[in-house]
Protein backbone atom coordinates (compact mmCIF):
# COMPACT_ATOMS: atom_id res chain seq x y z
CA UNK A 1 0.00 0.00 0.00
CA UNK A 2 2.67 2.08 1.38
CA UNK A 3 4.67 1.69 -2.63
CA UNK A 4 1.32 1.91 -4.51
CA UNK A 5 -0.60 4.37 -2.59
CA UNK A 6 1.61 6.64 -0.09
CA UNK A 7 -0.56 9.04 0.83
CA UNK A 8 -3.26 6.70 2.37
CA UNK A 9 -3.30 5.56 6.46
CA UNK A 10 -3.41 1.91 6.89
CA UNK A 11 -5.72 0.77 9.59
CA UNK A 12 -5.74 -2.69 11.18
CA UNK A 13 -9.50 -3.77 11.58
CA UNK A 14 -9.40 -5.57 15.04
CA UNK A 15 -13.41 -7.10 15.47
CA UNK A 16 -15.14 -9.95 16.85
CA UNK A 17 -18.52 -10.94 17.71
CA UNK A 18 -19.13 -9.99 21.31
CA UNK A 19 -21.81 -12.96 21.71
CA UNK A 20 -18.98 -15.40 20.27
CA UNK A 21 -17.72 -15.33 23.75
CA UNK A 22 -15.70 -12.07 23.40
CA UNK A 23 -16.43 -10.39 27.26
CA UNK A 24 -15.19 -6.76 26.82
CA UNK A 25 -16.84 -6.29 30.24
CA UNK A 26 -13.52 -8.02 31.82
CA UNK A 27 -10.49 -5.86 32.17
CA UNK A 28 -8.55 -9.29 31.13
CA UNK A 29 -9.84 -9.43 28.21
CA UNK A 30 -9.69 -5.58 27.29
CA UNK A 31 -5.80 -6.05 28.53
CA UNK A 32 -5.36 -9.07 25.48
CA UNK A 33 -7.24 -6.69 23.00
CA UNK A 34 -4.78 -4.05 23.74
CA UNK A 35 -1.81 -6.51 23.57
CA UNK A 36 -2.86 -7.23 20.74
CA UNK A 37 -2.75 -3.42 19.23
CA UNK A 38 0.54 -2.64 20.58
CA UNK A 39 1.94 -5.90 18.84
CA UNK A 40 -0.02 -4.94 15.62
CA UNK A 41 1.05 -1.21 15.41
CA UNK A 42 4.76 -2.47 15.51
CA UNK A 43 4.23 -3.97 12.23
CA UNK A 44 4.06 -0.77 10.77
CA UNK A 45 -0.28 0.03 10.77
CA UNK A 46 -0.92 3.27 10.39
CA UNK A 47 -3.78 2.96 12.96
CA UNK A 48 -6.33 0.94 14.53
CA UNK A 49 -10.23 -0.01 13.62
CA UNK A 50 -12.50 -1.44 15.97
CA UNK A 51 -15.46 -3.84 14.80
CA UNK A 52 -17.32 -5.03 18.10
CA UNK A 53 -20.76 -6.53 17.66
CA UNK A 54 -23.16 -6.16 19.93
CA UNK A 55 -22.37 -3.40 21.94
CA UNK A 56 -24.55 -2.01 23.93
CA UNK A 57 -25.60 1.65 24.83
CA UNK A 58 -23.98 3.28 27.52
CA UNK A 59 -21.27 0.12 27.88
CA UNK A 60 -18.50 1.86 30.11
CA UNK A 61 -15.90 -1.08 29.46
CA UNK A 62 -15.93 0.06 25.85
CA UNK A 63 -15.10 4.01 26.61
CA UNK A 64 -12.55 2.51 29.21
CA UNK A 65 -10.87 0.55 25.48
CA UNK A 66 -11.22 3.19 23.62
CA UNK A 67 -9.30 5.92 25.91
CA UNK A 68 -6.84 2.64 26.70
CA UNK A 69 -6.18 2.31 22.52
CA UNK A 70 -4.78 6.18 22.46
CA UNK A 71 -1.76 4.88 24.24
CA UNK A 72 -1.28 2.81 21.11
CA UNK A 73 -1.54 4.74 18.04
CA UNK A 74 -2.54 8.24 17.14
CA UNK A 75 -5.12 7.48 14.88
CA UNK A 76 -8.23 5.20 15.89
CA UNK A 77 -11.42 4.52 14.22
CA UNK A 78 -14.28 2.33 14.98
CA UNK A 79 -18.00 0.46 13.24
CA UNK A 80 -20.54 1.85 15.62
CA UNK A 81 -24.43 0.61 15.30
CA UNK A 82 -27.19 2.91 14.17
CA UNK A 83 -28.15 5.90 15.95
CA UNK A 84 -31.81 5.54 17.48
CA UNK A 85 -33.74 6.87 14.39
CA UNK A 86 -37.07 8.53 17.08
CA UNK A 87 -37.46 8.45 20.25
CA UNK A 88 -38.71 5.06 21.97
CA UNK A 89 -37.08 3.02 18.97
CA UNK A 90 -33.75 1.89 21.13
CA UNK A 91 -36.17 0.33 23.64
CA UNK A 92 -38.59 -1.40 21.75
CA UNK A 93 -35.77 -2.72 19.66
CA UNK A 94 -33.69 -4.39 22.24
CA UNK A 95 -37.19 -5.78 23.79
CA UNK A 96 -37.06 -8.17 20.41
CA UNK A 97 -33.69 -8.47 19.78
CA UNK A 98 -32.30 -8.97 23.25
CA UNK A 99 -29.62 -6.50 22.31
CA UNK A 100 -29.49 -2.97 21.53
CA UNK A 101 -29.43 -2.54 17.68
CA UNK A 102 -29.52 1.36 18.34
CA UNK A 103 -27.51 3.78 20.18
CA UNK A 104 -28.60 7.06 21.95
CA UNK A 105 -27.27 10.35 20.50
CA UNK A 106 -25.75 10.70 24.11
CA UNK A 107 -23.69 7.50 23.91
CA UNK A 108 -22.98 7.88 20.29
CA UNK A 109 -21.30 11.10 21.15
CA UNK A 110 -19.37 10.16 23.83
CA UNK A 111 -17.88 7.35 21.48
CA UNK A 112 -17.25 10.09 19.12
CA UNK A 113 -15.40 12.12 21.23
CA UNK A 114 -12.50 9.35 21.85
CA UNK A 115 -12.16 8.28 18.00
CA UNK A 116 -10.60 10.24 14.74
CA UNK A 117 -13.40 8.43 12.49
CA UNK A 118 -16.23 6.18 13.05
CA UNK A 119 -18.32 4.24 10.28
CA UNK A 120 -21.96 3.99 11.03
CA UNK A 121 -23.05 0.41 9.73
CA UNK A 122 -26.49 1.47 7.79
CA UNK A 123 -27.64 -1.89 7.12
CA UNK A 124 -29.64 -4.76 8.23
CA UNK A 125 -32.18 -2.16 8.62
CA UNK A 126 -35.25 -4.43 8.20
CA UNK A 127 -36.61 -1.80 5.70
CA UNK A 128 -38.75 -4.10 3.00
CA UNK A 129 -38.47 -1.80 -0.07
CA UNK A 130 -35.39 0.39 -1.54
CA UNK A 131 -37.30 3.78 -1.24
CA UNK A 132 -37.54 2.90 2.51
CA UNK A 133 -33.93 1.95 2.80
CA UNK A 134 -32.67 4.94 0.99
CA UNK A 135 -34.67 6.54 3.32
CA UNK A 136 -33.55 4.93 6.54
CA UNK A 137 -29.89 5.81 5.42
CA UNK A 138 -30.55 9.45 4.66
CA UNK A 139 -32.00 10.04 8.26
CA UNK A 140 -28.94 8.14 9.91
CA UNK A 141 -26.70 10.16 7.87
CA UNK A 142 -28.34 13.53 8.86
CA UNK A 143 -28.38 12.52 12.55
CA UNK A 144 -24.98 11.54 12.49
CA UNK A 145 -23.76 14.98 10.53
CA UNK A 146 -25.16 16.75 13.65
CA UNK A 147 -23.84 14.57 16.16
CA UNK A 148 -19.71 14.56 14.49
CA UNK A 149 -17.88 17.57 14.26
CA UNK A 150 -16.36 18.12 11.14
CA UNK A 151 -13.15 17.69 12.23
CA UNK A 152 -13.65 13.95 12.58
CA UNK A 153 -14.23 11.48 9.48
CA UNK A 154 -17.91 9.79 9.03
CA UNK A 155 -18.74 7.10 6.83
CA UNK A 156 -21.89 5.76 6.04
CA UNK A 157 -22.14 2.01 5.87
CA UNK A 158 -23.31 0.64 2.39
CA UNK A 159 -23.85 -3.15 2.23
CA UNK A 160 -22.43 -4.86 -0.74
CA UNK A 161 -23.06 -8.25 0.82
CA UNK A 162 -26.03 -10.75 -0.56
CA UNK A 163 -26.65 -13.27 2.50
CA UNK A 164 -28.98 -10.26 5.22
CA UNK A 165 -30.76 -13.53 6.64
CA UNK A 166 -34.11 -11.71 5.99
CA UNK A 167 -35.33 -12.26 2.20
CA UNK A 168 -36.26 -9.10 1.54
CA UNK A 169 -33.61 -6.96 2.62
CA UNK A 170 -31.22 -8.62 -0.36
CA UNK A 171 -33.35 -6.72 -2.55
CA UNK A 172 -34.19 -3.82 -0.49
CA UNK A 173 -30.62 -2.67 0.71
CA UNK A 174 -27.92 -1.80 -1.85
CA UNK A 175 -24.93 -0.05 -2.58
CA UNK A 176 -27.02 2.71 -4.50
CA UNK A 177 -29.39 3.40 -2.41
CA UNK A 178 -27.02 4.13 0.47
CA UNK A 179 -25.22 6.16 -2.19
CA UNK A 180 -28.24 7.69 -2.56
CA UNK A 181 -29.47 8.63 0.86
CA UNK A 182 -25.77 9.74 2.25
CA UNK A 183 -25.82 11.89 -0.42
CA UNK A 184 -29.42 13.75 0.13
CA UNK A 185 -27.99 13.74 3.78
CA UNK A 186 -25.14 15.50 2.90
CA UNK A 187 -26.82 18.41 0.42
CA UNK A 188 -29.70 18.59 3.34
CA UNK A 189 -26.99 19.33 6.04
CA UNK A 190 -25.94 22.82 4.15
CA UNK A 191 -22.36 23.12 4.95
CA UNK A 192 -19.39 21.79 3.52
CA UNK A 193 -17.84 18.58 4.74
CA UNK A 194 -14.71 17.24 3.66
CA UNK A 195 -14.04 14.19 5.81
CA UNK A 196 -17.54 12.72 5.00
CA UNK A 197 -17.76 9.18 3.00
CA UNK A 198 -19.18 6.17 2.12
CA UNK A 199 -17.48 2.82 3.80
CA UNK A 200 -18.39 -0.51 1.23
CA UNK A 201 -18.69 -3.78 3.83
CA UNK A 202 -17.58 -5.28 2.77
CA UNK A 203 -14.94 -5.43 -0.31
CA UNK A 204 -14.61 -9.79 -0.68
CA UNK A 205 -18.23 -10.20 -0.74
CA UNK A 206 -18.87 -7.18 -3.20
CA UNK A 207 -19.81 -8.29 -6.64
CA UNK A 208 -19.03 -6.15 -10.09
CA UNK A 209 -22.58 -4.44 -9.45
CA UNK A 210 -21.72 -3.34 -5.85
CA UNK A 211 -18.64 -1.32 -7.37
CA UNK A 212 -20.10 -0.25 -10.30
CA UNK A 213 -22.85 1.39 -8.19
CA UNK A 214 -20.01 2.47 -5.81
CA UNK A 215 -17.70 3.98 -8.52
CA UNK A 216 -20.83 5.71 -10.08
CA UNK A 217 -22.91 6.73 -7.83
CA UNK A 218 -20.37 8.05 -5.21
CA UNK A 219 -18.01 10.56 -6.31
Amino acid sequence: MRKQLPAIRVSAWLGQAVKNGLDLDDPRSRENVLAGVAAIMKQGYDGIHYNFEPIGDGDTEFLDLLDRTRQHTKLLSTSVPQIEPYAGMRLTARTLLGHDKYWSEGYFGQVVDRVDQVAIMTYDSYTPTQSLYGGYVARQASLALDLVPASKALYIGAPAYHDHGVPWLDNAESVAMAAEGARLALTGHGSRRELFGLALYVDFAATEEDWHEYMTLWR
